[in-house]
């Protein structure tokens, strides 16, 4: 029986398989409806296929789009037989999803055909927002041609959104016309070109992933406060929060930057960061407002009594500024306190929900819980930090993984599923174990909001070898499993340790076999197989001092005896 069946990841919510495959030589493509997505992502997920439009007389696939197929969003319906494909859609977005699950279930022959098994899959998802946040500011570099890999096994995996973090404390990576003068990373001050982000979302765009900006103009904000001039006098650049809120140009400011972002990025949703600040007893960092002659004497015209009115107001103005440029706001939700706003505080922005309880602060806020956010009235995203986090090895794991979900980890009452559409897996700073982790990661944490009401997954042998088909296709013999290699599914949250020695149970002739396979692949300029050969490489080279070890234990010494 062929080892890869149906299986896929996500996994797919019906699948049956028939006897027998179905063999081609090209994709000859007939479409109705709008489904161009199918045509576009299948060219890059397969760029060895050659795969054209055709009348309808001619095609092996038909490809149907209408919203009548189905009541759930990014429904696919995907029937093989050994006299064709046949496609049915809800819309766009399922097109693209049918495109992946043929990428992943595929196989190629050796006169450069391709098979696949015949069978039925129905698929859709229960997470409408399934996304990924990378990070590529003034604290870290991530090169384009690493978010492109990036993008395209989120669209495999049939994620549908990329949070592209690009602007932090100390710095922005891509340059502004009204704040030429803000940082790049590191010391040759890199920046991508406005062309390059263009590129990059059109690429996205191509297989079915928006582009959401995220930038920090409120905390996380020394570099954009400093050299924008809109800092509180006698702050001195010391605090990631010091931002005057107590001065019209501040807003006259960030207007012009948030006016270039929704230029340049199409997305309807503008993530302005403002995170952690009640968060100074942890850093170096405090607000200055409470010391700031212009925040006071706002606070005085107001009648505010307390910082965090302040912050509020700040909260408001910029989001009456997102929504001038047609957008709507994200931000994290540590700082607004549910059920505790005041009834005019508008409730249009998105809460980005990332912590439970902040108890360290100067300002200390209790109960954030995800129900709370959704009971006053905000819809929101989940990214609850201990689970679904990526940076330390106290986040996430693949044992929590199996067990979460965004409608879970928090709890969330079933009433208020509905404005809690998805969630989001961050990768923050700069990590050397993110070229291993970040596409194992992808994959488990896709699998758990496309399946968030379904059974935890086995982790077991059948899923590694999916995964190790999806990162390298057809390039590696289908009964192999890289993962087991490494010890699990996702490799350690740790940047000097590669893999869970302990953990992995394959022979050392495996372990050879799927290294030198991968070092194959290398010299065929494929870098994911290098990283992972690289770090099976470690894990022999640890397997072989332990058996020297034990060899050594097992010589007698010389009084013995």
């Amino acid at each position: 029986m062929d080892t890869m069946d149906f299986n896929t990841c996500p996994r797919l919510k019906k699948a049956s398989k028939f006897s027998g495959e179905y063999r081609l030589d090209m994709f000859k493509v007939f479409t109705v409806g709008q489904g161009e997505l199918f045509m576009r992502s299948l060219k890059i997920f397969l760029p060895q296929a050659e795969i054209k439009p055709v009348p309808r007389e001619d095609a092996n696939i038909v490809i149907t789009v209408s919203y009548a197929y189905s009541s759930e969003n990014e429904y696919c319906y995907i029937r093989i037989t050994d006299c064709g494909i046949e496609i049915h859609c809800r819309d766009n977005a399922g097109a693209r999803n049918a495109a992946a699950i043929i990428a992943q279930i595929i196989r190629t022959q050796e006169n450069g055909g391709f098979v696949l098994p015949c069978g039925v899959a129905e698929d859709w998802p229960d997470a409408q927002y399934r996304a990924m946040m990378l990070e590529s500011s003034g604290r870290v570099w991530m090169p384009m041609n690493i978010i492109r890999r990036y993008i395209q096994e989120m669209a495999l995996c049939r994620m549908n959104v990329l949070q592209f973090h690009f602007m932090e404390d100390s710095g922005c990576t891509v340059p502004f016309d009204s704040a030429p003068e803000l940082s790049g990373y590191g010391k040759e001050n890199l920046k991508f070109t406005k062309d390059e982000v263009r590129e990059m979302i059109a690429y996205a765009a191509d297989l079915g992933i928006r582009v959401t900006p995220f930038v920090e103009v409120l905390s996380h904000a020394t570099d954009f406060a400093e050299k924008s001039g809109i800092g509180c006098p006698g702050d001195g650049g010391e605090s990631m929060y010091d931002v005057c809120l107590g001065q019209e140009k501040t807003f006259e400011v960030i207007e012009k930057i948030l006016t270039e972002i929704s230029e340049l990025f199409p997305d309807d949703v503008i993530h302005i960061g403002a995170d952690e600040y009640d968060m100074c007893r942890v850093t170096p960092w405090k607000p200055y407002w409470e010391k700031c002659p212009h925040c006071q004497e706002l606070s005085r015209r107001m009648g505010y009594t307390s910082l965090r009115e302040l912050f509020l107001y700040g909260i408001e103005r910029i989001n009456r500024i997102v929504n001038k440029l047609g957008k709507v706001m994200m931000m994290w939700n540590a700082d607004i306190h549910p059920g505790h706003l005041p009834k005019e505080f508008e409730r249009n922005m998105i809460i980005h929900y990332y912590r439970f309880c902040s108890d360290l602060g100067r300002e200390r806020i209790y109960n954030l819980y995800l129900n709370g956010y959704i009971e006053d009235g905000f819809s929101a995203i989940n990214s609850y930090y201990p689970q679904t986090y990526m940076d330390f090895d106290n986040y996430m794991s693949a044992e929590k993984l199996n067990g979460w979900s965004h409608l879970t980890g928090p709890l969330v009452k079933k009433e208020n599923h509905a404005k809690l559409p998805g969630g989001c897996c961050c990768a923050w700073e700069e990590h050397e174990h993110y070229c291993r982790t970040i596409p194992a990661a992808i994959m488990l944490f896709a699998d758990r909001l496309w399946n968030a009401y379904g059974d935890p997954v086995p982790y077991d042998e059948a899923y590694g070898r999916t995964m190790t088909h999806i990162l390298f296709g057809t390039k590696l013999p289908e009964d192999m499993n890289v993962f087991a290699c490494l010890g699990g599914v996702l490799p350690p949250l740790k940047d000097n340790v590669a893999a869970h020695v302990e953990r992995v149970e394959v022979g050392m002739d495996e372990l050879i076999r799927v290294k030198n396979m991968l070092r194959q692949l290398t010299s065929e300029g494929d870098e994911t197989a290098e990283i992972y050969a690289d770090a099976i490489e470690k894990v022999i080279s640890e397997k072989l001092n332990e058996e020297q070890i034990t060899e050594s234990l097992k010589v007698p010494l010389p009084f013995e005896g």
